[in-house]
């Protein structure tokens, strides 16, 4: 699946495959649905925590654009504006590509009659 994501005034091409969940353990040594599943735990009211839930965020982000831009994860966050820790419609964006490419996010649909 593809993806374009608008962050600040930048656009950034996402993909998603099985190779996503194999290049995120070979970059950052840990199992990507296992990130998801204490990003949806962590309750980010902490400090510590919600440092940890943007890095994972970010994480995310960088493994879904890295198919069309091989740069270090640091270049990748250097390039990003600050801003976008403090703007909300940013932050739902992000969460939202993640649940849409990595379909982690379950659309609610109607109940069938049978």
């Amino acid at each position: 699946m593809e993806k374009t994501l608008r962050l600040g005034d930048k656009d950034y091409r996402l993909h998603s495959s099985l190779y996503t969940i194999i290049d995120y353990r070979n970059v950052f040594s840990t199992e990507l649905f296992s990130d998801i599943k204490k990003l949806e735990k962590s309750s980010a009211k902490k400090e510590e925590e919600l440092s940890t839930v943007i890095d994972t965020i970010f994480r995310i982000i960088y493994i879904l654009h890295r198919p069309f831009y091989k740069q270090s994860y640091n270049d990748f966050l250097m390039s990003l504006d600050f801003s976008l820790l403090s703007n909300q419609d940013e932050l739902e964006n992000l969460t939202n590509a993640i649940g849409e490419m990595l379909g982690t996010f379950q659309k609610s649909t109607p109940p069938t009659n049978k």
